[in-house]
C-alpha cells in the first residue's frame, strides 16, 4: 500500500504561480467591468444631454418662428385684409411683414413665391416642399433642409394666411440652424468635459478598488505557496469580515488539518513500522532456531516454534488485511456489493465465530434479540467486518471474567446493534478521535488504529451511523444504526 506523503499529494515540485499574470487578469476584469458601467452611463448621459440641448435650443427657435407667423398673421388680418396680396406687394404694403429677422416669402395658395425678402430666384416659381403642401391645405408645418449654395442648416415654417376665414395665401419663414448647433457645440464642450472628468475620476477609482481588492489575494496566494513548498505553519492574516476572510480562515484550518494528520501519519508509520517489525523479528528469530541440528530432535520445541511462527504470521496478515481494507474502502472507484439480508442471523454468526475466544478469557458473553428476523440492505461481507472489529476490539479491552452483551433493537426506520462491555472504556480526551485514521490512542493494546475508521467508513456507506459512549475504567457502549429494509422503498 502506498502511503500519501505531502509530497505526493501536493506535488510541490511541479506547482508554481505567476502572480503577475493571475492577478492583472482578474485587476483587469475588475477594471473593465467598473469602467465598461461608467462609460455606458457617461455616453447615454452625453447621448441625452446632446439631444435635450438640441432640442430645447431647436424648440426655442421653432417656437419663436410660430410667435412671429401669429403676429404676422394678427396684422394681416386686422390692417391689410381689404388688400390683395399682390396690391400689399407691388403698393410697398408690406410692413406687417418686415420686422421679421428671417427670410420672409409671400407664397399664393398654388405655393407660387410672390414676394422673397432676400431677391432669391425663388420669386415666380411653386414650391412643393411639405411644409408648402401643408400650408396650402390649411396647416402650419415645418421643413428643414440644407441651403444648395452655401450648405447652411436651415427650417422653415409654412403658415396660412387668413382674411375672414378666407385662405388667401401663405407667409413662408426660413431660419438659420446654424446659431442653434453653435450652442448645442458650446454647451456640450462643458458637458463632454465633464464626462472624460467622471471617466478619469472612476478609472483611478477602480484601480485603487481592483487593487485593494487583490492584496489579500496576493496574500492567500502566498500562503498556498507556501503550502506547497511543504511549509504548514505559515498563517493567513485573517482580516475583516467577507468572503476573502473566510477563505483565510479555511487556509489555516486546512494548515493544521494537515499538520494534525501529518503527525498522525508519521505516528501510524512509526507503528505500523514497529508492529511489523515485531513479528517479523519473531519469525526469522523462531527460523533461525528451529534449523538449528539440535532443534530437530527436540519436538517439543520444535512445535513451539512453529505455532509462534503461525501466530506471528496471523497477526502479520490481519495488518496487512487492515490496511488493504483502508485503501479499497476510501478508493472512489470502490463498490459495495449490497442484498437483502437478515441482519440479526448475520451478527448471531459473528457471536458464534467470536465466542470461542471469551471463554478461553473467561468473557461472559452474551447475545440478545427478541426479534428472529430483521430485514436490511447491505453488503453482508463488510457489515460482517464491522461487528468482527467491534466485537473484537471489546474482547481485546475487556479484563479477564469481564461480561460483553450484543443487543439487537429496532424501531420504525432503524435498527441497532450494540457491543456492551465493562471493559476498560476510553479517556474523554481520545473518544473524540478513536474514529480517525491512524488513531491508536494511549493503549498499548491498540495496533494500527484503522479498525473503527474501517468500520466508519462501512457503516455511512450504508446510510448509517456509529454510535460510541465510553466512561474511562467503566466500559464501552457503540452501536451500529442502519435503516431497515422495506419493500415499498426504492432500492
Amino acid at each position: 500500500m502506498e502511503i500519501n506523503t505531502s509530497e505526493n499529494f501536493l506535488a510541490k515540485e511541479d506547482i508554481s504561480y505567476n502572480n503577475d499574470g493571475h492577478n492583472s487578469s482578474i485587476k483587469s476584469t475588475l477594471i473593465m467591468i467598473i469602467m465598461g458601467f461608467v462609460v455606458t452611463i457617461v455616453i447615454g448621459f452625453e447621448i441625452f444631454s446632446y439631444t435635450s440641448i438640441k432640442y430645447y435650443y431647436e424648440s426655442a427657435l421653432t417656437d419663436s418662428m410660430k410667435n412671429q407667423a401669429n403676429i404676422n398673421q394678427f396684422q394681416f388680418s386686422n390692417y391689410m385684409n381689404r388688400y390683395d396680396l399682390s396690391e400689399i406687394i407691388i403698393g410697398d404694403k408690406n410692413l406687417f411683414y418686415r420686422q421679421n429677422e428671417t427670410q420672409v416669402q409671400i407664397l399664393d395658395n398654388s405655393g407660387k413665391v410672390l414676394f422673397d425678402s432676400l431677391a432669391s430666384d425663388y420669386v415666380g416659381r411653386k414650391l412643393e416642399s411639405t411644409d408648402v403642401i401643408a400650408a396650402i391645405e390649411g396647416k402650419q408645418a415645418f421643413f428643414r433642409t440644407e441651403r444648395q449654395d452655401t450648405g447652411e442648416r436651415v427650417v422653415s415654417l409654412s403658415y396660412p394666411l387668413l382674411s375672414s376665414d378666407q385662405h388667401i395665401g401663405i407667409i413662408r419663414l426660413t431660419s438659420s440652424r446654424e446659431k442653434v448647433f453653435e450652442r448645442v457645440r458650446a454647451d456640450m464642450f462643458w458637458y463632454i468635459l465633464f464626462g472624460l472628468i467622471v471617466i478619469g475620476s472612476a478609472l483611478a477609482l477602480a484601480f485603487f478598488a481592483a487593487s485593494r481588492f487583490i492584496r489579500p489575494i496576493n496574500e492567500l496566494i502566498k500562503v498556498s505557496e507556501k503550502f506547497a513548498q511543504g511549509d504548514y505553519m505559515v498563517k493567513a492574516k485573517i482580516e475583516g469580515n467577507n468572503e476573502i476572510s473566510e477563505l483565510a480562515y479555511t487556509l489555516n484550518s486546512l494548515s493544521e488539518n494537515i499538520i494534525k494528520r501529518e503527525d498522525m501519519k508519521n505516528e501510524f508509520i512509526s507503528s505500523v513500522s514497529h508492529e511489523l517489525r515485531t513479528p517479523l523479528t519473531s519469525i526469522k528469530g523462531w527460523a533461525i532456531t528451529l534449523q538449528a541440528p539440535e532443534m530437530q530432535k527436540n519436538e517439543d520445541m520444535m512445535n513451539q516454534g512453529l505455532k509462534i511462527i503461525e501466530d506471528e504470521g496471523d497477526r502479520l496478515s490481519m495488518m496487512v488485511e487492515d490496511l488493504l481494507d483502508f485503501s479499497r474502502l476510501f478508493s472512489s472507484n470502490f463498490k459495495y456489493d449490497k442484498e437483502v439480508l437478515n441482519i440479526v442471523d448475520l451478527v448471531k454468526q459473528v457471536y458464534t465465530q467470536l465466542k470461542p475466544r471469551t471463554e478461553s478469557s473467561n468473557i461472559d458473553f452474551v447475545f440478545t434479540s427478541v426479534y428472529k428476523e430483521i430485514p436490511v440492505f447491505a453488503d453482508k461481507r463488510r457489515v460482517k467486518e464491522v461487528f468482527i472489529n467491534i466485537i473484537d476490539n471489546a474482547i481485546k479491552f475487556s479484563h479477564e471474567e469481564g461480561r460483553i452483551e450484543i443487543l439487537v433493537d429496532q424501531d420504525d426506520d432503524d435498527v441497532s446493534i450494540s457491543v456492551i462491555d465493562n471493559g476498560e472504556g476510553i479517556k474523554e480526551d481520545e473518544i473524540a478521535f478513536v474514529v480517525s485514521k491512524f488513531y491508536k490512542g494511549s493503549s498499548s493494546k491498540s495496533h494500527t488504529g484503522l479498525g473503527l475508521s474501517i468500520s466508519e467508513e462501512i457503516v455511512k456507506a450504508h446510510g448509517g451511523r456509529l454510535v460510541i459512549k465510553s466512561k474511562y475504567t467503566v466500559g464501552t457502549t457503540v452501536s451500529v444504526v442502519i435503516p431497515r429494509y422495506e419493500d415499498e422503498k426504492d432500492k
